[in-house]
Order: structure tokens, then C-alpha cells, then sequence
């Protein structure tokens, strides 16, 4: 059977891989932006603004595609409400939160830099706590993209150190671990749907936190420039990388992640007229090319699919032959409850939701 793939929407057609590094680059700015901006502004008030205009700005999105996202959260399982939740309570509230306080207190090209902490956070919980697979080619790829973090911070500093600031920078990047994993697995509702939830929870967790702890609150300008960064750098870059997530898995979408420090580096550059050491170059060359090895990995081996059943967006493709008995579906990408029968194939694939098998 051929499976025609120019009716897939564009989210469809991008690889797991491009998705992840769109991700890394919104998410990346993200820093420099902040510091242009936020002046004397609560580092709680700037945690809770981000997220806040992530979750508004996908539920404006989601509104005008006639999307339901309480709906979708209905009928979520038990067991994935309760990752969502502590997805929202460790990547939503508390890792902005460490975040900004680390933007406040540092540099945005240090912040930046100690962002690619978040990947090795992301690998190790997947390897040891979710038992994803991690081949050669990802651990050699995240050893060049840490040895290009070690070489900035060995030039910048005349060898290797952490400040305040870097500690509040690894605290956020753990709990972004934690919550790049739960999510991963909760794939009954869409990845803007999920988005918007964990944007709107935690935004409003933390803009009443420092509303009530710091009355004086912020410039207007000021805050609409934060919404609009959390909309562009927290909102669309989550989308794009729980789509990676589910495509890719946690290890290598965290993996190419790593591409966001360097965009932020950049944007201070240019921004900020920070001036990083002539060391910088050349851990700029050594990170892109354990990103480029990541990108190029190819996994194929025979294996099994066994009998499953769930819920999600999909297309008929090799993973999805059944039937629609009863409704008049296209080939669009359709959402309904359908059932995975038995399947032993080989073909180049990665941890995605359908194949999280052993090796």
C-alpha cells in the first residue's frame, strides 16, 4: 500500500529533528530578550509573565481552530494528569522561576551558555528513570556539545567556575529535565493543548505569586514585551518540542535542544553587546558538530509492535491501517480512539510513541 504524504498538515511534513532545533532557537533568544527588557522587574513576576503569555497566546490560537483544550483535558487518563501536573509544577512554575532569577543575577550570555545543561538532564533521566534507548552516536553527540560548553566556560573565566547564577541556571535545567520527560508521555491530548495548560497554569501561579509578594508589579510595556517573549520563545517553542518529543524521544529531541544556547549567545552578541572570548568560536564549531552528528543519526533494526490501543493525531501511514467504520475521514490528520494490531518490521525509526521497545 502507498501512503500519500502531500496531505499532511506542515507540522506533519517537518522531521522530529527540524522541529526540535525550530524549538531550540525560540526558546534560546529567550534570555537575551528577557534581559532586554525586563529592567527592574520581580524575577517571579518575569516567570509568571512568560509562561502566562505562552498559555494566552496558544489559547487565542486554539480558539480560533475551534479546538477545545478542557475537552481534551477531560479525557485525559489518571496516570497522565498526574505527569501533567508534575510537569506543570517542575518545568511551568518552579524551572522559570530558578530561571529568572538566574537572568536577573548573570549575564545573558552566561545563562545562555549553562542552558545546555537542560540536555544532559533530559538524557540521563530518559536512559535511567524511562529506559530509553540511547545509542552511541546521541552519547557522542552530547559530549561535544558539553565539551563546547566547557571550553566557553574555561575561556570566559580562565577556568572552569559557577556563579549564583549558574546555580539557579542548573536548577532550572534539572527540573526541564524532569518535565521534558513526563511530557513526553502524555500523548492522549495535542501538543498545543498540552502547551496552552501547562502555560496557563503556571503563569497565573506565578504572576499572583509576585503580584502578592511584590505589589508594585511592572511597567506596561515592560509586561506586554514579556508576554509577547513568553508567547514567541515559551508558547510556539513547546509546541514544537513536545511534537519532537513524541518523535523523536526525549534523549535526542533534548540532545539538538542544545542548539538554543548558541542562538542565544548570538542574540546577546548583537543585542546586548556582550563580547564572549575568541574561545568561543571555536566551542561554537565543536557543539554544532555534535548537533550535526545527532541530526544525521539513522536507528533501523527488526522489531515488534505489540497490540495497543490509545488516542492521538495520526494519518494512515505503516503504523496506522484500520478502518473508519461509520465516519467520513480524509486522509488529513484525524483524531479517534483506534487499536494497533501486531507488527514485526524494520525500517529507520525513532522513541516515538510507537516505538519505545527494547533493545
Amino acid at each position: 500500500m502507498v501512503f500519500r504524504e502531500e496531505n499532511k498538515d506542515k507540522m506533519t511534513l517537518l522531521p522530529g529533528q527540524m522541529l526540535a532545533i525550530l524549538s531550540a532557537f525560540l526558546f534560546g533568544i529567550s534570555p537575551a530578550l528577557c534581559k532586554l527588557v525586563m529592567g527592574e522587574m520581580p524575577p517571579v513576576l518575569l516567570a509568571g509573565l512568560l509562561y502566562l503569555g505562552s498559555g494566552t497566546g496558544l489559547w487565542i490560537f486554539l480558539f480560533f481552530r475551534h479546538e477545545n483544550t478542557l475537552e481534551e483535558l477531560k479525557r485525559l487518563s489518571r496516570r497522565n494528569r498526574l505527569k501533567l501536573l508534575g510537569a506543570i509544577i517542575s518545568g511551568g512554575i518552579l524551572a522559570p522561576l530558578f530561571l529568572a532569577y538566574g537572568i536577573k543575577r548573570g549575564s545573558a550570555y552566561e545563562v545562555s551558555l549553562l542552558l545546555n545543561l537542560e540536555t544532559v538532564a533530559t538524557t540521563v533521566i530518559a536512559r535511567l528513570v524511562f529506559r530509553e534507548h540511547v545509542g552511541p552516536s546521541v552519547w557522542a553527540g552530547k559530549a561535544l556539545v558539553l565539551s563546547g560548553a566547557f571550553i566557553i566556560t574555561a575561556g570566559a573565566a580562565g577556568g572552569p567556575s559557577l556563579s549564583v547564577a549558574g546555580l539557579f541556571v542548573m536548577a532550572a535545567c534539572v527540573l526541564w529535565g524532569v518535565d521534558n520527560n513526563l511530557t513526553r508521555d502524555v500523548e492522549e491530548i495535542s501538543s498545543a493543548a498540552l502547551a496552552c495548560a501547562k502555560g496557563l497554569a503556571a503563569g497565573v501561579f506565578n504572576t499572583i505569586a509576585a503580584l502578592l509578594i511584590f505589589p508594585g508589579g511592572a511597567a506596561a510595556y515592560r509586561a506586554a514585551s514579556v508576554l509577547l517573549t513568553g508567547a514567541m520563545s515559551y508558547g510556539i517553542s513547546l509546541v514544537l518540542f513536545v511534537e519532537a518529543l513524541r518523535r523523536i524521544g526525549s534523549a535526542r529531541t533534548g540532545m539538538l535542544f542544545a542548539a538554543g544556547p548558541f542562538f542565544g549567545v548570538m542574540l546577546s552578541i548583537i543585542l546586548l553587546g556582550e563580547r564572549p572570548p575568541s574561545s568561543f568560536w571555536v566551542a561554537a564549531l565543536t557543539m554544532l558538530a555534535g548537533i550535526g552528528l545527532l541530526y544525521r543519526e539513522s536507528h533501523a533494526h527488526l522489531h515488534d509492535h505489540v497490540v495497543q490501543s490509545h488516542r492521538h493525531k495520526h494519518v494512515h501511514d505503516e503504523h496506522h491501517r484500520h478502518g473508519h467504520e461509520g465516519l467520513a475521514v480524509g486522509e488529513e490528520p484525524h483524531d479517534h480512539f483506534h487499536t494497533h494490531e501486531q507488527l514485526t518490521h524494520h525500517h529507520v525509526h525513532w522513541p516515538d510513541m510507537h516505538h519505545r521497545h527494547g533493545h
